[in-house]
């Protein structure tokens, strides 16, 4: 949720626009029945967080959109196709917070793969 407080002041204060959006990863070698119960719990969870998202653009008065996108490959392949079809002028993305020295070492795997890939700027909210 940081990010997206972030990215609500930056689109605020440039008078942007703000697209929050959600990828879902479904694998596609689970039994059905399971897809089909895991997809309608992570597409509820999604919709709650950008329902979240979307209170705080009412505040702000951000011009505001969402969207779920279901994957079965990489979250940040579908993040940076996303990305380049709307024409996105600038990618905001937290990364989990890290337990290990290690880990606080090095950016996330989904942060990492959109800062190689993206067809844009990315910021990256810690």
């Amino acid at each position: 949720m940081k990010a997206a407080r972030y990215a609500m002041k930056l689109a605020s204060v440039s008078h942007a626009s703000l697209v929050a959006i959600c990828v879902v990863q479904i694998p596609e070698y689970i039994e059905e029945n399971t897809r089909a119960s895991l997809r309608d719990e992570l597409f509820r969870k999604s919709k709650d967080t950008l329902d979240e998202i979307e209170g705080l653009s009412s505040k702000s008065g951000v011009k505001f959109a969402s969207k779920v996108i279901e994957t079965s490959g990489g979250i940040s392949a579908a993040i940076c196709s996303f990305a380049e079809k709307e024409k996105v002028d600038l990618v905001v993305l937290g990364t989990r917070s890290a337990t290990s020295s290690l880990t606080k070492m090095m950016l996330g795997s989904v942060a990492s793969g959109v800062v190689g890939n993206a067809h844009c700027p990315v910021l990256v909210v810690r």
